[in-house]
C-alpha cells in the first residue's frame, strides 16, 4: 500500500487525519486505503466527514487500477 500512498500525495490527495482518507479540495471524492483488506475504494465527499459515509463509487485492487481510473476520469 505504500506505492498508493505516495501516488495519492503526488497528485494533491493529503490525508489530514492520519486516518488513511485522502481527500483534494479539487475533486468531489474522497479516497478510503485499507491496508487490511488490500483495496482501495473511492467514495462520494459529501464534505463534513472525508467520504467516511459516502456512497462507494469504486473499489481497487491495484495501484494499476487506480492510476487508469485517474488517467480516464480525472485526467491525470
Amino acid at each position: 500500500m505504500d506505492h498508493i500512498e505516495a501516488f495519492l500525495r503526488s497528485k494533491n490527495w493529503l490525508d489530514t487525519d492520519l486516518d488513511s482518507r485522502y481527500i483534494n479540495v479539487n475533486h468531489p471524492y474522497a479516497i478510503l486505503v485499507s491496508e487490511d483488506e488490500g483495496q482501495v475504494t473511492l467514495r462520494g465527499n459529501s464534505g463534513i466527514d472525508n467520504g467516511q459515509n459516502g456512497e462507494e463509487i469504486f473499489t481497487f485492487t491495484s495501484l494499476n487500477e487506480l492510476q487508469e481510473w485517474f488517467e480516464d476520469n480525472i485526467g491525470e
